[in-house]
């Protein structure tokens, strides 16, 4: 058998070199003869294509690039994209050469966004920023912001749902490189996509994730504030079970009641949030953010003066003991809702 598939190898191996050489004559002009670039973009494809089938992996990414450069030069970047995506699969899965295939998804991302298709171009961007999450983190971060914020001035419907997948994928990367206050940063971000798009669930959830991601990170004020402003704002936030759960784990820092926050973070409004974000809410105590004197409950209730597991004040801090968990049981949401995938497929995009 192994015979058999050498000699297969083998054979299609020579059968890429005579493509290579037929897209080489393609590419030659004289005075009666100019390139014939389409008949060199095919050969070169076609050489690709055998190379791959034979293992020779250098070679065929090689062949991709040529056959996008002449897919540029008769001004089809689409095509050219494509050819590039496909030499970065290859670079990723078959050499492990992570940097490489990023590239080359880069340089993808680049001709999509000449041609004023957005999603591809998030799509490239992400694909090359999960490349290199293992070996290049910084780098993976960078890229997912930037995917994200092509689509800064995005007005269509289509490009607010891809646009939304995007930030998803960069909020689900970000958090997993443990880059917290930058997740809470793009997850607001996210919320103003989401209302848009006139996502309330999705609104609520995603507030309530910044306001944990925030505590989570050591950033109280953060996450008040960002709460507060949330519930100013008439897109699906204020009066849902995320933000009375936001409001009641804000007051039980504020009041140092470690009962309060234990009974907030086992509550059932938490399976609408992200399983990562889930997480952290539950590994949350009184020492993982410090609060501020200025939002601090006075000492007559706190828990070691009156028992009180809740504080008050306006906007976030507003909460009453009847907010605790044991009192009151919340959660009428659609519970069983996901964050956005990880994965942007091509049947997606537009």
């Amino acid at each position: 058998e192994f015979f058999f598939s050498h000699r297969m190898e083998k054979r299609k191996q020579a059968e890429a070199e005579a493509a290579l050489s037929d897209a080489a004559k393609c590419e030659r002009s004289g005075w009666l003869k100019s390139r014939d670039l389409d008949g060199a973009a095919s050969a070169y494809e076609r050489a690709a294509t055998l190379f791959r089938v034979a293992r020779a992996y250098p070679q065929a990414i090689e062949a991709y690039m040529k056959a996008a450069d002449a897919q540029q030069a008769l001004e089809s970047a689409a095509a050219a994209a494509r050819l590039l995506e496909s030499a970065a699969v290859l670079a990723k899965d078959n050499l492990k050469a992570e940097a490489n295939a990023a590239a080359l998804y880069e340089r993808a991302s680049e001709l999509h966004l000449g041609v004023l298709s957005l999603d591809r171009a998030a799509a490239a961007l992400c694909k090359a920023a999960r490349t290199i999450e293992g070996s290049d983190t910084p780098r993976a971060c960078a890229l997912m912001l930037r995917a994200c914020s092509l689509f800064d001035d995005g007005e269509e419907e289509a490009q607010l749902r891809h646009s939304a997948d995007t930030f998803g994928a960069a909020v689900a990367l970000l958090l997993r490189a443990g880059r917290r206050s930058e997740t809470a940063a793009l997850l607001r971000r996210q919320v103003l996509v989401y209302a848009r798009l006139r996502r309330t669930h999705d609104v609520a959830r995603s507030e309530l994730s910044a306001v944990i991601i925030n505590l989570a990170a050591g950033e109280y004020e953060q996450a008040s504030i960002g709460c507060t402003k949330a519930e100013a704002r008439p897109d699906g936030f204020a009066g849902t079970d995320e933000a009375d759960l936001a409001r009641r784990l804000l007051a039980a820092f504020a009041a140092q009641d470690a009962d309060g926050l234990a009974a907030a973070v086992s509550d059932g409004t938490l399976a609408a949030v992200d399983n990562t974000v889930a997480l952290l809410a539950r590994d949350l105590t009184l020492a993982s953010a410090r609060v501020p004197a200025a939002y601090l409950a006075p000492p007559a209730r706190r828990p070691a003066a009156a028992g009180s597991g809740a504080a008050s004040g306006g906007g976030c801090l507003a909460s009453s003991a009847a907010a605790h968990a044991s009192e009151q049981p919340v959660g009428t949401g659609d519970f069983g809702e996901m964050a956005p995938e990880d994965e942007l497929e091509d049947d997606d995009l537009t």
